[in-house]
């Protein structure tokens, strides 16, 4: 391995907060459901704190060890060797990696880094095991690791829904690493620079939530004159969102008055039969559940197969 290993990392630090590390490729390139360019920004910059622990981040530190321990114990050709926190030359003030484990073949000499995923829900969309297709900020975050490291393949473990484990194997690219490193570079001195321009903003909610964290002082004898459209944009916004609210309490009452007490809501027949809702018990009644993947129209339209046939 090439890569320079450092002392490891607190998250949450101060030191960890001023550099931009794996957790944070996801987000810098919008490709992240926790995270965006525009909260990575003031991150950076101090401006917002790092997040707390919260049940998804507790569950999925909770889950890794179990992940990675299971992973060696079906490679036992693989030696482990536990994390270590690393960067480059000419970039030890501002970039680091951890890979989750690194494993190595005491018969071939390689290195690997492995990664321990959970997506409990099926949230996102994984490809065939064994191949590379991983949701696009996991891809991005391991080619970070290895180009800090000096790692040039590593392991991908997936804990999805009902416990299945899946490993994907990944490449490094130098090229699309060098231009990884060019973007976080530029993005690194742009938040660093007290008149640094902050990303465009978006629709996605860590943008909002990051930029009203940023901005929490009230000066209340002060207004500020906005222009028609973006007045106007607002107020469609708004109406939007309470159409949509309105639109989704008549298909949700729709669709629990016509399951009446059956659990699950589905559309195809045999091997096309799809979810498209779960009842599930609360407190007060039931909750409705959204289908887990994206519905397969095509499929759901075929006729039943015939009793007999193949």
């Amino acid at each position: 391995m090439t890569g320079i290993e450092i002392a490891p990392l607190e998250p949450g630090s101060t030191r960890w907060s001023r550099k931009i590390t794996a957790s944070k490729i996801p987000g810098i390139f919008n490709a992240s459901k926790y995270s965006s360019p525009t909260k990575e920004w003031h991150l950076l910059r101090g401006e917002i704190d790092p997040d707390g622990p919260n049940e998804a981040t507790e569950r999925g530190q909770d889950f890794e060890e179990i992940i990675l321990r299971r992973f060696f114990r079906r490679h036992p050709e693989l030696r482990r060797c536990g994390t270590k926190t690393f960067t480059r030359s000419g970039l030890e003030e501002w970039a680091a990696a951890n890979p989750d484990d690194i494993a190595v073949n005491d018969r071939t000499g390689e290195t690997f880094g492995v990664e321990a995923k959970t997506d409990g829900r099926g949230d996102y969309q994984w490809g065939p095991p064994g191949s590379a297709d991983i949701p696009l900020g996991y891809f991005l975050q391991v080619q970070w690791q290895m180009h800090m490291s000096g790692l040039r393949r590593t392991y991908v473990v997936c804990l999805g829904p009902y416990y299945d484990e899946s490993e994907y194997v990944i490449n490094y690219d130098p090229d699309l690493a060098t231009s990884i490193e060019d973007h976080c570079a530029e993005f690194h001195r742009n938040a660093m620079d007290l008149d640094g321009r902050p990303p465009e903003v978006d629709g996605h909610g860590a943008t909002y939530n990051a930029i009203r964290r940023a901005h929490h002082d009230i000066d209340r004898n002060t207004d500020w004159q906005i222009s028609v459209e973006l007045a106007s944009e607002f107020e469609s916004a708004v109406q939007g969102v309470e159409a949509a609210d309105e639109a989704m309490n008549l298909a949700r009452s729709r669709l629990l008055r016509v399951m009446g007490t059956a659990r699950r809501a589905v559309i195809g027949h045999g091997r096309n039969k799809q979810v498209v809702a779960t009842r599930q018990p609360t407190k007060t009644g039931v909750a409705l559940y959204k289908m887990r993947k994206p519905i397969d129209w095509h499929a759901a339209t075929l006729p039943a197969e015939a009793k007999g046939t193949k």
